[in-house]
């Protein structure tokens, strides 16, 4: 076999190279190879490896700032655990039902759940408190996302009509007492199972929607916000499921 020494000599005297000008060769030979091999590399990974998407978690479906413009998050906000321990200090009435209404929904599948509340004010966002006053004045907008463990028992649970954390059945019954639009199915833009409704009394507008769309049962309710924000708001939380 031939040595490196003779093969550089030899192709020296084929091609009338010096030696600094062959080694010059061979290093870009050598950086051009690299570059190649890292390209092609680049270019066969696979889709998952170059842009990771963020895991979907309920808080990142729930209500966010971008959907209520003009709206602060409340402190009240959080998973339905958490929620339930700080009520289960301050309001501990409201607890025994609350606890025992989500014990319910996870004996029916439910797997966890997350609120979200946004006011316009910090007195607003105080109006969801046992010391708040209960009734917001500039505008408030809560929701609650339940993610179930399979797409079928969601939607046993939406037309169950179960109650949590104050969201339920009576919700559309009150609109409907005070005289409000209730609408249902398809004509929601929330899917085929759904029900959103709007109305008011003096001095105060009221939305809610209900709907079950994959493995999720999501609920938003609107106090002193125009039906339309609040609708796109609800849309905008449906769109984040997947």
């Amino acid at each position: 076999m031939r040595s490196p020494t003779s093969l550089y000599r030899a192709s020296n005297i084929a091609s009338g190279i010096s030696r600094e000008g062959y080694a010059s060769l061979m290093h870009a030979g050598r950086a051009l190879l690299v570059l190649v091999l890292l390209l092609a590399s680049a270019g066969c990974q696979p889709a998952g490896l170059t842009a990771k998407e963020k895991p979907v978690t309920l808080e990142s479906i729930a209500l966010q700032p971008g959907d209520v413009a003009g709206l602060q998050p409340c402190g009240a906000s959080g998973d339905v655990e958490a929620v339930l321990q700080d009520e289960k200090s301050t309001n501990p009435y409201a607890y025994d039902v609350n606890s025992t209404e989500w014990a319910q929904w996870k004996r029916q599948g439910a797997s966890d759940a997350y609120f979200a509340a946004y006011g316009r004010t910090a007195a607003d966002c105080d109006a969801l408190s046992p010391a708040g006053t209960g009734a917001p004045s500039g505008g408030l907008v809560i929701s609650l996302i339940v993610k179930f463990k399979s797409d079928s028992k969601a939607e046993w649970t939406y037309g169950a009509a179960s109650a949590l954390l104050g969201f339920g059945p009576r919700d559309i019954e009150f609109i409907k007492l005070v005289g409000g639009i209730i609408t249902t199915g398809s004509d929601t833009g929330l899917g085929p199972r759904s029900v959103i409704g709007s109305g008011s009394v003096p001095g105060t507008t009221f939305y809610f929607a209900f709907w079950q769309n994959k493995a999720f049962d999501s609920y938003v309710y609107a106090y002193d916000l125009a039906s339309d924000l609040a609708q796109g708001a609800a849309d905008d939380v449906n769109r984040r499921i997947r």
